[in-house]
């Protein structure tokens, strides 16, 4: 029942009863007694002549309750029940004496406020029954349809300020409040998506810089290796100072890349991928130009073929592949291809062989370090940097060891 139908069923209510109330009051002041016409009863009476036509009903008893006359049917009652039943029919009592008997005159006045009372009655307590009946409804009807709604959204207030994003609002289904509820939870989808969103792009930051440092790390340690190779050989005093400054601003370089790992940055985006088609022979050169300690071996001639890559970050993967190798193994690097319907398999092959069998399904993933790492520096993300990019490119990365030596599978997805 819709509370404006309520509120005015109540003030109709209310209104009809107080009218009949009012009308029942003065219908009873209208209808006093007729206290002249009482008098001539009792005169008559007094008269002995109690016959005579009046206007109301009466009945003479003696005070041993003996019936004496009535205008009506009598029955058998004794005195002091006939003065009960008159008490309570609202009738008029009155003595008499006519010198001989002295008793009670019954008139029954009340006979006239009594027609209509049960009308009246109903008319008067029923709406005050109706009025209390619908308050009780309309209570009922606002604790369900207003009150608990509110303690539900006081309720999910709270979570929200929280942060807890997982409870769901119930949804109400009345009018006043289903729009109402499904927008806040909404809302709350909404915040929930954002703050994954914010979430995951933090991670992704992290990630990032964490990518960045290690490729710009690469490069870095490959100038390094290099001046160090340089040294090694030159005699000229001012050029192995220029080889000492290249060194040490090295140094600097990757002091300020680590740095770069608990450093926040800004407006970072994911690294992205440019996928063109080059001849394989190119994919060659940027394997060689990879190499500057010249570790590589090419044991056989690339296929002639067509790819489908970016050359940066290839490049990225064969630099990070080939740092690791000169990391952890030192030796010299065999090369093979193999074609295939789909890619084109490049097949590095060195000489270390202290990698466990067990680290293989692992040393792709986010931050994992084989058990040959332990006194080398970094930080695991390497292969995982090489492995995303690959994934990107239409190809994969994978591993193997063999009796001599440890194998790395770069596959490139064919044009």
């Amino acid at each position: 029942m819709k509370p404006r139908l309520i509120i005015f069923l109540i003030i109709a209510c209310f209104i009809i009863s107080a009218f009949f109330t009012i009308t029942d009051i003065l219908s009873i002041n209208n209808q006093r007694p007729d206290t002249i016409e009482i008098n001539r009863i009792r005169l008559a009476v007094e008269a002995s002549n109690p016959e005579t036509d009046f206007f109301y009903d009466f009945t003479v008893i003696d005070l041993a309750g003996n019936l004496l006359f009535s205008t009506k049917a009598e029955t058998t009652l004794s005195f002091q029940e006939r003065i009960n039943q008159a008490i309570l029919n609202y009738d008029t009592v009155i003595d008499f004496s006519d010198g001989n008997v002295s008793g009670k005159i019954i008139i029954y006045t009340g006979v006239l406020l009594q027609g209509n009372r049960p009308l009246r009655l109903f008319m008067t307590v029923i709406p005050f029954l109706i009025i209390a009946l619908l308050l009780i409804i309309y209570y009922f009807y606002l604790q369900v349809y207003l009150y608990y709604p509110f303690k539900r959204l006081k309720k999910f207030a709270q979570d929200i300020a929280s942060g807890n994003l997982d409870i769901a609002l119930p949804m109400d289904k009345g009018k006043h409040f289903g729009e109402f509820t499904e927008s806040f939870d909404m809302m709350r989808e909404e915040l929930k998506a954002a703050h994954q969103k914010a979430i995951l792009e933090e991670i992704s930051k992290k990630e990032l810089i964490a990518a960045l440092s290690h490729d710009i790390k690469t490069p870095i340690s490959i100038v390094r290796a290099a001046s160090e190779l340089l040294e090694l050989g030159e005699v000229d005093e001012k050029r192995l100072k220029n080889i000492k400054t290249i060194q040490i601003k090295t140094l600097e370089i990757d002091t300020l890349i680590t740095d770069l790992f608990s450093s926040a940055l800004e407006d970072l985006v994911e690294l992205k991928v440019k996928i063109t088609d080059i001849e394989a022979k190119q994919v060659e050169k940027l394997l060689v130009d990879a190499d500057p300690l010249n570790k590589i071996i090419i044991k056989e001639k690339m296929p002639e073929c067509l790819v489908r890559i970016d050359p940066v970050r290839l490049a990225q993967v064969f630099g990070n592949i080939l740092s690791n190798s000169y990391k952890y193994a030192n030796t010299e690097i065999e090369v093979r291809y193999q074609l295939s319907e789909k890619f084109l398999k490049i097949i590095l092959k060195d000489f270390g062989t202290n990698l466990n069998k067990e680290d293989l399904p692992l040393i792709k993933n986010k931050f994992y370090r084989g058990s040959n790492a332990s006194n080398q520096q970094g930080a695991g993300l390497g292969l995982y940097i090489c492995a995303q990019l690959l994934d990107k490119m239409a190809g994969f990365l994978d591993f193997d060891l063999v009796e001599d030596g440890f194998l790395t599978y770069i596959n490139i997805a064919l044009s």
